[in-house]
């Protein structure tokens, strides 16, 4: 035990030591720390998902914020006047200033206002202390700092310029002041600070409404306390408070659109009294509480029964405590209440919906840590736990924050697909499911000057047959989630139609990604399929001939049937290539045409095999397919009757050393490919 304790004392520095051992002394110095490296966490991330917005929400409420102001939009939001106003606002005042520094974009707009958002987050993590101490003690207030500042789910929600990146901090704001309102009657100023920071909350987050309630209550203990009615003078203010209410409620329901209309009577009748619901949030949101520190607080109470003085430590504040968890029932109540997409609200269930209740949660437990350390006898181990309780605390809380950075640090995949199809694909139309629906869409997308892809969205490829898919509704390329083609692979239907399509490029690895990983088809394969080697890592796995109508013979491809080609007629060609493993050189191609005895060209195309933005260094996916332009080797006019042949081969540009060539037979190998021949007619 001695050893443990010394070697826990010498790792830590000394400075350290009387900081986290006297909470009480330096609970300013422990809390700005801590505010420091969430600060640092947040500007690590705080451009999130940028240039990619995908979320619609934030490029939606751009949209709204150039049209309060007057100003032209590419096209018009999907719902006219569906957002809580406060947002809005923010981007109608923030919008001018972007743009008088030549920054036009969404993108730039939307970056601005997640860095304001910064502040307020970064400023919350103060405020949360200050709560957590008003509940448990300033060693509470420490621990609820760190929750707050490193805390992964909260990162998260916050980094977004979404309603809850200001209006947590808000409510925290105001459940603190209404906590020192209640505690210090003669603030009942702070009361009305309280409703009005509720108010705000509201109007950044139907869902908030909620947040009112801790001002009011503070406002309702004062009255009480001030004046001491009887019974028959509070039953006249209760009524008159319900009716009040309830003729707000009039109001508001009047003012609302449509569609909010149906949601909100939805609610009142129905959703508001669902006890499931509200039991699932409460259970979901303990739930993303860290299981080592459940387990902390278990180990914790064991030790605590050795000491007598656990239960008479008086560190904790029964107002404030009371309130939080009032709140923390009331932020799961709202949310399952409020359901804007009925009983899928409940079916997927959004992290950033528990972080209120969440935050909640992390008060109570930061005081009781620090009610049952504040209890011990031994001074010695107090501290000795208390350094071991914050360290253990910081260290597994930062890492999951700090795996969040690194997900920042690498492309997700919707930008990762979306850059593949514009430097591989050209301009056509997708088939995508719902988890894929934004990422062809330029317009949510965010990314400017990129290729128009329209899309078709499906909830089964199965629904119809590929030709269909096809012939009907010009369908060429399908996204299709991981999940799902695994459920594919699993029957034999869908086995097959997987064999009738042209998988392109598999986007399931590394799992680290953020985003749906997903497999890319094209729903018809080749012409014609080969199996062609050039040198040790490239493969032409197939073609097609752009021709009317090609048909082969034994070994003649009568390119025109029954008469042959004509000179100054184009051959077109489409190859399709694959590499087991990225080539040291990047490589062009030949299509050479030559008479049988003689190898000269007599024509000839050269360049890139595939599109010009993927040379062939960069070929580093085995299971990729890649597909060239459409080639046209142009007949000479004077090319004389006969029969000639288009050979293909691969070689370096700069030295100008040809690919040995291996086919499908036990030939050896030869520096050019015999792709096909082709006949002359006498004119």
């Amino acid at each position: 035990m001695l050893r443990a304790e010394t070697a826990l004392r010498q790792s830590v520095p000394l400075n350290l030591r009387r900081a986290l051992a006297s909470p009480e002394r330096r609970f300013w110095l422990i809390v700005g720390l801590i505010t420091l490296g969430g600060a640092i966490l947040r500007v690590q991330i705080h451009d999130f998902h940028l240039p990619w917005l995908e979320k619609a929400d934030e490029l939606r409420l751009w949209f709204f914020g150039r049209e309060v102001r007057g100003m032209p939009v590419p096209t018009a939001p999907a719902f006219e006047f569906s957002y809580p106003p406060l947002i809005i606002w923010l981007h109608q005042l923030l919008q001018p200033l972007t743009e008088a520094q030549g920054r036009l974009l969404a993108v730039d707009a939307i970056l601005d206002l997640r860095r304001v958002m910064l502040l307020f987050t970064v400023s919350g993590t103060v405020w949360f202390a200050l709560l957590g101490r008003r509940c448990g003690g300033p060693l509470a207030g420490i621990l609820a700092a760190a929750f707050w500042a490193f805390e992964d789910n909260f990162i998260r929600a916050s980094a977004l310029a979404i309603a809850e990146s200001l209006v947590t901090p808000l409510l925290v704001l105001s459940i603190l002041l209404a906590v020192h309102a209640l505690e210090a009657p003669r603030y009942w100023r702070l009361a009305l600070a309280s409703t009005a920071l509720g108010l705000l909350c509201f109007l950044g987050d139907y869902r908030m409404l909620v947040a009112v309630i801790p001002g009011i209550a503070a406002l309702v203990w004062r009255a009480w306390r001030h004046h001491r009615p009887g019974w028959q003078r509070s039953l006249l203010w209760g009524s008159a408070g319900l009716a009040l209410t309830a003729l707000s409620a009039v109001l508001i329901l009047a003012r609302l659109p449509e569609r909010f209309q149906t949601h909100a009577q939805e609610t009142l009748s129905a959703y508001l009294w669902d006890m499931d619901a509200l039991f699932l949030f409460l259970r979901q949101s303990v739930e993303l509480i860290h299981p080592l520190l459940l387990l902390l607080v278990v180990l914790l109470a064991l030790l605590a029964l050795f000491s007598s003085q656990v239960l008479s430590a008086r560190t904790m504040s029964g107002p404030a405590l009371l309130m939080v968890s009032a709140m923390l029932l009331l932020t799961s109540w709202a949310p399952a209440a409020l359901r804007p997409y009925g009983q899928r609200s409940l079916d997927d269930i959004w992290v950033r919906y528990l972080i209120p209740a969440q935050l909640m949660t992390c008060v109570l437990l930061s005081t009781l840590m620090a009610q049952l350390l504040t209890g011990f006898q031994n001074r010695r181990l107090r501290n000795l736990s208390a350094i071991a309780l914050l360290v253990g605390f910081l260290l597994f809380q930062f890492q999951p924050a700090q795996r969040l950075v690194q997900l920042n640090e690498t492309r997700p995949w919707p930008i990762i697909v979306r850059k593949w199809a514009d430097d591989n694909l050209e301009s056509s139309k997708f088939l995508v499911y719902q988890e894929s629906s934004r990422w062809f869409n330029p317009l949510w997308g965010g990314i400017p000057y990129r290729v128009w892809f329209d899309w078709w969205k499906t909830d089964d490829i199965r629904d119809k047959s590929l030709q269909q898919w096809v012939d009907d509704y010009h369908i060429s390329w399908a996204l299709i989630p991981l999940d799902e083609h695994d459920g594919l692979t699993a029957s034999n239907p869908g086995k097959t139609m997987l064999d009738q399509m042209l998988l392109l490029r598999d986007f399931s690895g590394p799992e680290s990604r953020h985003g749906t990983r997903t497999l890319l088809y094209r729903l018809w394969r080749m012409q014609h399929e080969t199996d062609v080697r050039f040198g040790e890592h490239i493969r032409l796995s197939g073609y097609d001939l752009h021709t009317p109508d090609p048909r082969p013979g034994t070994d003649t491809f009568a390119v025109y049937p029954g008469r042959g080609a004509s000179t100054g007629d184009e051959l077109g060609i489409t190859l399709y290539w694959n590499a087991s493993s990225a080539p040291p050189e990047n490589y062009s191609f030949f299509l050479h045409l030559s008479a049988l005895d003689d190898l000269r060209p007599l024509a000839q195309v050269d360049g890139n095999p595939a599109v010009p933005a993927r040379p062939t260094s960069t070929w580093d996916r085995p299971e990729e397919t890649l597909i060239s332009p459409r080639f046209s080797l142009t007949l000479p006019e004077d090319l004389p009757p006969g029969d000639y042949r288009v050979t293909l081969g691969l070689y370096n540009f700069e030295t100008g050393e040809r690919l040995p060539v291996r086919d499908a037979t036990d030939a050896p190998p030869d520096d050019a490919w015999e792709l096909l021949r082709l006949s002359i007619p006498d004119r």
